[in-house]
């Protein structure tokens, strides 16, 4: 299902560029610099031709980043190994300079800059010999004089700096920045007709050994690819990944080799490996989650105010003010339907998002979601909703939040796996039931991770607390049960361990207010862990110590005494007086959000009295 989206994707993107599709033989490329030649082949400059974004940020500040201009280059070949390629934009091939601790080396250990400047001179010498133009001079003169031994200090390579190494290049003329060499009459005529040549011989080779079938995509009877192109995912190989390659003999079928298996054609390998590659490349449609790449696109020419929307709750905002995208979702929280036409979002438009995880050679498929845009986000605001556990602190939690949370603060590896994050978006976007690993997760951490600032355990806050909220609450509707916690406080909650952990707060507040906060140690330090799992047993514990905090207490406050005694009365009456004697792990997650909804208010009728005086 993805190739065929991601097929149909890159005909939008042909109706986008205002139909013209990218021609046989050439492929966009990302490029960032442009070399300007001389007549007699040195290099005259160096231009930074990468395109200028703001993105707009809190309190009315932007954010300058720089993007490579999308070029159309001769197509490169996708072999491993070195390779020869026509003109070329990879500085490694091109200059045949390694950049290693910022400076330029002839040399590496493997004595690749050197067998890669190799292949290219000779290749491109062949090619280049006898045409006739300006540029194509100044650049075969580049190919016969170029020694990378005596340009290791060539200030215009330095000045590109850290960006030499991952970046491309492309060439042009230092008396007319505008006469591109890709461009050149005389190179693209001889180009198409050697390729057309090739195609020809090789379609021709494909019909006699039977490599012609329909097309798995398309349906059409078509060459089947052999090799399929390389995709550059974030977090893959840096040469590339292949969404389809079965190099071993162990993948070979009915006498037919490498992807021939595959019954994916020519056309369509080349339309989707462009589309994927043009996601991968571009920051409005990708991702990175740890290990996990997210690619997302709408099934329309222009995906920006579908795409923006999304990004924003990756928490990673590209292109759209992230307070106008805040306050959407701040009213879709509490019953407004976001307006997807102020984003220029069409509700109708088909959505997908896949998760890919690349390895070393290979990308692996995690889910892929589609459907409807508009039904995509009447669940996204449901999740919200799930997630909303503080009405004074209302904001909208992203995927990123949630990643970050579920992870030790102090992990030397801050890595959620894989398919626990795809579960989680899975369930987000489809409106179905969180992972049990979640629920799980949050309560472990919550349980053992400490506060930074003074040690004390227990690392609880308005994400983890309303992660464990949506767990419990989307189990229960899904079940046609009533949801049983709500976004704040619930004195009406019957629940046992919802009430032993507000119980819990209420002794932990006793004793802060018995000691005045000069508190070591506190009770939530030496026993929350166990009051979550064994109530029974800590808690007449924790009642005889207040006995003794009570009593401090009402020396200097009697009122303040009663308080407490009467909160701890009704608490203990809906409790009938008995603790149960453990907590399954949906009744732990009650127990944390009881304990944090009453801390909670504890301090926010504290903050009001102070603000009335």
């Amino acid at each position: 299902m993805l190739i065929q989206a991601l097929c149909s994707y890159a005909d939008q993107l042909a109706e986008r560029a205002g139909g013209q599709k990218i021609p046989d033989g050439w492929s966009e490329q990302k490029i960032s610099f442009e070399v300007l030649l001389t007549p007699e082949g040195k290099i005259g400059d160096i231009l930074d031709i990468r395109n200028a974004v703001e993105t707009p940020q809190k309190k009315g500040k932007t954010k300058i980043t720089y993007s490579p201009r999308t070029c159309l280059l001769p197509l490169r070949t996708q072999v491993t190994g070195i390779c020869s390629n026509t003109i070329e934009h990879r500085p490694l091939y091109l200059f045949g300079l390694n950049l290693d601790q910022g400076e330029l080396k002839p040399c590496d250990k493997t004595n690749k800059a050197k067998k890669s400047h190799d292949a290219f001179v000779v290749h491109n010498r062949e090619f280049f010999q006898d045409l006739d133009s300006e540029i194509c001079h100044a650049f075969y003169a580049f190919l016969q004089n170029w020694n990378p031994e005596s340009e290791t200090e060539n200030p215009h390579l330095k000045k590109c700096g850290a960006l030499y190494k991952n970046n491309y290049f492309c060439f042009g003329l230092q008396s007319d920045p505008n006469v591109r060499l890709e461009n050149d009459p005389a190179f693209r005529e001889k180009y198409d007709r050697i390729f057309r040549e090739k195609q020809t011989a090789e379609k021709a080779a494909q019909k006699e050994n039977g490599t012609s079938a329909q097309c798995a995509v398309l349906g059409e009877v078509l060459p089947v690819a052999r090799i399929h192109d390389k995709i550059k995912l974030p977090g893959g190989n840096s040469t590339g990944c292949v969404m389809v390659g079965m190099k071993e003999s162990a993948f070979w079928s009915y006498g037919k080799t490498q992807s021939y298996n595959s019954n994916i054609s020519e056309k369509a390998m080349k339309k989707y490996t462009s589309a994927l590659n043009y996601l991968a490349g571009d920051r409005r449609h990708h991702k990175i989650m740890d290990e996990m790449c997210l690619v997302y696109f709408a099934m329309k020419p222009d995906d920006a105010g579908e795409c923006d929307l999304f990004s924003f709750l990756l928490g990673d905002p590209t292109a759209r003010n992230e307070a106008e995208l805040d306050d959407i979702f701040r009213q879709a929280v509490f019953g407004r339907a976001p307006d997807l036409s102020a984003l220029h979002a069409d509700a109708d438009a088909t959505f997908y998002v896949a998760g890919l995880s690349p390895n070393s050679s290979r990308i692996c498929q995690k889910f892929l979601y589609r459907d409807k845009y508009g039904a995509f986000i009447a669940n996204l605001v449901q999740h919200q909703k799930d997630l909303a556990c503080n009405p004074a602190r209302m904001r909208q939690v992203s995927f990123d939040d949630i990643r970050k949370q579920l992870v030790s603060p102090v992990a030397t590896n801050p890595k959620v796996p894989s398919p626990l994050m795809a579960s989680i978006m899975y369930a987000a976007f489809h409106g179905s039931a969180y992972p049990t690993d979640l629920l799980a997760t949050v309560i472990r951490r919550v349980k053992t991770d400490s506060d930074n600032e003074n040690n004390h355990f227990i690392k609880l806050n308005d994400v983890r607390t309303g992660i464990i909220k949506a767990c419990l609450n989307r189990k229960a509707r899904l079940a046609h049960q009533e949801e049983e916690i709500t976004m704040s406080l619930n004195k009406e909650n019957q629940n046992p361990a919802y009430l032993c952990g507000r119980l819990f707060a209420v002794y932990e507040m006793i004793q802060q207010s018995a000691a005045d906060g000069n508190l070591n140690r506190t009770i939530k330090d030496a026993y929350f862990s166990s009051a979550c799992g064994i109530p029974r047993r800590i808690l007449p514990q924790l009642d005889k110590l207040s006995k003794n905090h009570l009593r401090k207490i009402g020396a200097g406050n009697k009122g303040r005494e009663v308080y407490f005694e009467k909160l701890i009365g009704e608490i203990m009456d809906k409790l009938d007086g008995s603790f149960p004697a453990t907590l399954s792990l949906e009744e732990q997650g009650c127990f944390i959000v009881g304990y944090q909804q009453q801390i909670t208010d504890f301090y926010q009728k504290k903050a009001e009295s102070k603000s009335a005086e």
